[in-house]
């Protein structure tokens, strides 16, 4: 479970200006099996501002090297939007997310290419503020 809370933010640069928020949650795993989707909730149990809307994006970080460096480019695939609008507080809003086929596969990585992936869960309140968090995930394919 994650909790996040104004104090909390990591990219927050003056907490005056961010209005003050609990935002609960969990995901079911943090290794998924990219046959089944990935589960959880999240739980908005104070906001001084309206919510304006919840998204989850699975983002795809790619990362090729060699002797001169190491080359990071990160691409948002997918984006679900899971809340419209404020939300009542202490509500666990499910997560349910499947693995698109055609722009995911298991998490890779040899010497000199990577293959990651990232949830990221984006609340939007009314004033445009946005809180993230990210939580990087490992996709794996099961034998049969």
């Amino acid at each position: 479970a994650v909790v996040s809370t104004q104090s909390t933010g990591e990219n927050i640069r003056e907490v005056k200006t961010v209005p003050d928020f609990k935002i609960s949650g969990v995901l079911d795993r943090a290794i998924c099996d990219i046959e089944q989707p990935l589960q959880g909730s999240v739980t908005v149990e104070h906001s001084a501002k309206p919510v304006k809307s919840i998204e989850l994006q699975l983002v795809r970080v790619e990362t090729c090297g060699c002797a001169e460096g190491y080359a990071k480019d990160a691409t948002e695939i997918q984006n679900i939007q899971i809340a419209d609008g404020d939300v009542m507080r202490n509500i666990a809003i499910p997560i349910h997310m499947v693995f698109p086929r055609l722009f995911t596969c298991i998490t890779t990585a040899t010497n000199n290419f990577k293959i990651e992936y990232e949830v990221n869960i984006v609340i939007v309140l009314q004033d445009d503020h946005l809180i993230t968090e990210n939580f990087p995930i490992k996709l794996y394919r099961p034998r049969k």
